[in-house]
């Protein structure tokens, strides 16, 4: 089984931003409850917020 697919950054994409808009559009569509509806937000803002954190990385001299 290949699993080189999943440290690549089109699967981090896919993951955190692509599957929890389908599942939101799917709960929008099926009049899903307002908490999971909030949960997948909370998963998107999450998820957008460690991608786009800078990385803290050290020079040697």
């Amino acid at each position: 089984m290949k699993i080189e697919f999943t440290s690549s950054r089109w699967f981090l994409l896919l993951v955190t931003i692509i599957l929890p808009l389908i599942l939101l559009a799917i709960a929008a569509v099926l009049d899903a409850n307002i908490c999971i509806i909030i949960a997948i937000l909370i998963w998107i803002g999450s998820a957008l917020m460690i991608i786009y954190m800078p990385r803290n990385e050290r020079q040697n001299p």
